[in-house]
């Protein structure tokens, strides 16, 4: 299983801890932040599943775009809290998916 993953999995049970208080773009930028470090470590070019989750974010939500998956699913959300929400269901199915 993606390291990244079980992290990720690892903050939607307690994302205040992690993040503060739940919120997808204080969690993007954790997973970004997290990702740098990871790669400057061991000096890799590792993105974990994001371009994939990126691409199945788009085509779930029949919009092609630049835009970040952050910025999709906040755009479809009411709030940065629901997005929050929203994101571990989409990626709880693209992990369904998409067996990494």
């Amino acid at each position: 299983m993606d390291k990244l993953y079980n992290l990720v999995q690892k903050i939607g049970h307690r994302p205040e801890i992690h993040l503060g208080k739940k919120s997808l773009h204080l969690l993007q930028s954790f997973l970004h932040g997290y990702i740098e470090y990871h790669n400057e470590i061991t000096g890799e070019s590792n993105y974990f599943f994001l371009p994939e989750f990126q691409e199945y974010v788009q085509k779930r939500l029949n919009f092609n775009t630049s835009h970040s998956w952050a910025s999709l699913i906040t755009f479809y959300s009411g709030s940065d809290e629901d997005a929050f929400e929203y994101f571990y269901k989409l990626i709880d199915e693209f992990f369904s998916e998409n067996a990494h």
